[in-house]
């Protein structure tokens, strides 16, 4: 074990075990970043959820907690797109889907993902998750503006010829659009992709709608959120959802 961690560290890694994924490989200066558990109830749910061989796109990927978690349990017939716009996060990222050796299977895509294509402003703050399109976080006020390539869930899949099995997002308030730019990919085989996002009420105003357009967004893709986190009102409050078929699933 010593051993182990001391050429580790020595390439420029060291070995962490993250939500029950052993073996996994860190930049040693971002330690501090991979706790043993990282949001339990989420990760134990696409944990029983994701299959060996699902296509995961990773929206808002940072610096690859889920993607690295998620490339280990699609294994090796399964592909995790890890959309990453901020380079400072990117470059990370990258780094730590080469340590532990998964770049046959996660592929990190520079760019931001919402309901249109082409370029927009992007406010980053190095590696932090506060992140975001189109307007500063109020957390980072001190972001820096840059500009990046957008894109859509449909556009990706469409260029990639892939149907996702799961949409997994945290894009700080832009939430909505995203479920916007999803509308063919989701309505291709209803029930059959299955999505989780972070929802940031609080920041929807800033992103140009609010909770209406969230009910809206929700309903045009016959979606209902179900709380992962143990929130009271899922729509309202700040947590991590499922978005589930109103109706049951077929199979």
């Amino acid at each position: 074990g010593l051993l182990i961690a001391q050429v580790l560290a020595a390439r420029g890694a060291v070995p962490v075990v993250l939500n029950g994924v052993e073996h996994l490989r860190v930049d040693p200066r971002h330690r501090s970043h991979f706790p043993v558990s990282y949001e339990p109830e989420v990760c134990a749910f696409l944990r029983s959820e994701v299959r060996a061989g699902d296509v995961v796109l990773n929206i808002g990927a940072n610096i690859g907690l889920y993607a690295l978690c998620l490339g280990h349990w699609v294994g090796a017939s399964g592909r995790v797109f890890a959309f990453e716009p901020a380079p400072d996060a990117r470059l990370l990222l990258e780094r730590h889907v080469r340590l532990n050796a998964l770049a046959d299977r996660v592929e990190v895509v520079a760019a931001a993902v919402s309901d249109r294509v082409g370029t927009a402003p992007f406010f980053a703050a190095g590696i932090e998750g506060t992140n975001r399109l189109d307007q500063p976080n109020p957390d980072a006020p001190d972001a820096e503006l840059l500009s990046v390539t957008v894109t859509t869930i449909d556009a990706f899949c469409e260029e990639r010829n892939i149907a996702a099995d799961w949409i997994v997002a945290d894009v700080e308030g832009h939430e909505a659009a995203v479920l916007r730019g999803a509308r063919q990919t989701i309505g291709a085989r209803p029930g059959r992709t299955r999505i989780v996002v972070e929802m940031h009420p609080s920041l929807w105003p800033a992103a140009g709608g609010g909770l209406g357009e969230m009910a809206q967004a929700l309903e045009a893709l016959d979606l209902t959120p179900v709380a992962l986190q143990g929130q009271q009102d899922p729509l309202r409050e700040y947590g991590i959802v499922a978005l589930e078929p109103r109706r049951p699933r077929a199979g």
